[in-house]
């Protein structure tokens, strides 16, 4: 059976999206990761999880499913703060950045992405003291980082994520 929303949505007719604003070309496909929080402790937890990137609406947005735990790994191995989130990132021409909004079933962020150098990072608007950070970004594999700017200005790593392209 044939399905018209998917195909409708991912229809990628035209570029809009210009190529020195593509930021996140390299990161469409599906991906395998590893996750990592309570970084101080000596056994940091290590989840694994899914991460979907697709073009859709004409290539205008860029949208994302963050599965942690992955939908195999939730089966065996569940987590009681497990995400499962879907994130549209939409280019802003007259800001040079991504705006994003992030959701879950149980809550919902808005996110302002730039270009530093080889990095994309992401602040929260509701909390603009957290960020996100895309690094390391290779054709097979990347970093995502979770910070909080502390009020020295120092920053504190609060969650890692390394992922490979799926094969």
């Amino acid at each position: 059976m044939k399905d018209e929303f998917t195909d409708a949505l991912l229809n990628n007719a035209d570029k809009i999206i210009l190529e020195e604003y593509d930021w996140y070309a390299p990161l469409i496909g599906d991906w395998d990761f590893d996750y990592y929080d309570n970084l101080e402790s000596p056994q940091p937890r290590h989840v694994i999880g899914e991460w979907i990137f697709r073009k859709i609406l004409e290539g205008s947005i860029v949208q994302d499913l963050f599965i942690c735990p992955s939908r195999t790994e939730r089966i065996t191995n569940p987590q009681e703060d497990g995400e499962y989130g879907v994130a549209l990132r939409k280019f802003n021409f007259d800001e040079k950045c991504y705006n994003m909004v992030y959701s879950t079933k149980d809550y919902m962020i808005h996110v302002n992405w730039k270009k530093e150098c080889d990095k994309l990072v992401g602040t929260v608007q509701e909390v603009p003291d957290n960020q996100f950070i895309f690094s390391d970004i290779t054709p097979d594999s990347f970093k995502w980082t979770n910070i909080q700017i502390q009020n020295n200005g120092t920053t504190k790593e609060l969650s890692r994520i390394f992922a490979k392209r799926k094969k």
